[in-house]
């Protein structure tokens, strides 16, 4: 039986007509690198966190104050398809879900969101690649039946093929939903942090926050520091974990095959 997986809100905001991007470290951390930097740009507030018995006992310490390794962060700031929404929402994980969890994660992702009246949630996810990707990594887009116009229209490269982990769990659960729901796919190296790829999807959503020139070049120039510190927090994970169970680490690409 799969652990309940729950959201508890911290905060009382109205996030009505809010547009969502969704982060998890899967290949190259792509999710995980966009989302902190939106976080970390936009001084975003923290307005929710995800719990669940299945989760890794982690959690985040940022000056000695801890945090839940799933979270929900806000901030006001106009967005969305036609300009239409005052918020922007992230949700951030600096854990990877067992892979038993993804559907049931997804599902009360998109639960949260449609309850409290989110109207546009936007996935990151990372395509693996064997090599480095020379010059900009290529981005895909995929959606539900709700979010398809939005390919045409702000010229997404429609995406082909099967997609699973974190991205194919969040999709399954949009089926037959009214909520839009979008997933980018960059390609990035499947063995390291890509922040370069987390850079161009951060441009390639920049359409659907017009009145935010969300500058990519501090994250193209810090690249390098920020893998680094993403890597090094899902490191500490997986010995705390390996010296718990006393069993070989699973690596970040390893999850999602």
């Amino acid at each position: 039986m799969t652990a309940e997986v729950r959201i508890v809100d911290t905060r009382g905001d109205s996030l009505k007509g809010a547009m969502m991007v969704v982060g998890f470290p899967t290949h190259g951390l792509v999710g995980s690198v966009a989302a902190s930097y939106l976080v970390h740009t936009l001084d975003m507030a923290s307005v929710a966190y995800m719990t669940s018995e299945a989760f890794p006992p982690t959690v985040i310490m940022e000056e000695g104050v801890v945090s839940a390794p799933v979270r929900f962060y806000a901030s006001k700031v106009v967005c969305g398809v036609d300009r239409s929404c005052e918020q922007l929402v992230v949700a951030i994980s600096d854990i990877q879900p067992p892979p038993e969890t993804l559907s049931h994660l997804g599902r009360e992702i998109l639960d949260w969101a449609e309850a409290k009246g989110v109207q546009l949630v936007v996935a990151v996810e990372g395509q693996p690649l064997d090599e480095e990707v020379l010059g900009d990594a290529r981005v895909v887009a995929m959606a539900n039946r709700a979010a398809a116009p939005l390919l045409g229209k702000y010229r997404f490269e429609p995406a082909n093929g099967v997609v699973t982990g974190f991205a194919g769990g969040l999709l399954l659960s949009a089926i037959g939903r009214s909520l839009p729901v979008l997933c980018l796919v960059a390609q990035a190296h499947k063995d390291y942090p890509d922040a370069r790829a987390a850079a161009k999807v951060i441009e390639t959503v920049n359409p659907l926050v017009p009145m935010l020139v969300l500058d990519t070049k501090p994250l193209r120039e810090k690249a390098r520091e920020i893998e680094a510190e993403v890597r090094r927090n899902l490191t500490k994970q997986q010995q705390s974990m390996t010296a718990m169970r006393e069993a070989e680490p699973v690596g970040p690409g390893e999850m999602y095959r």
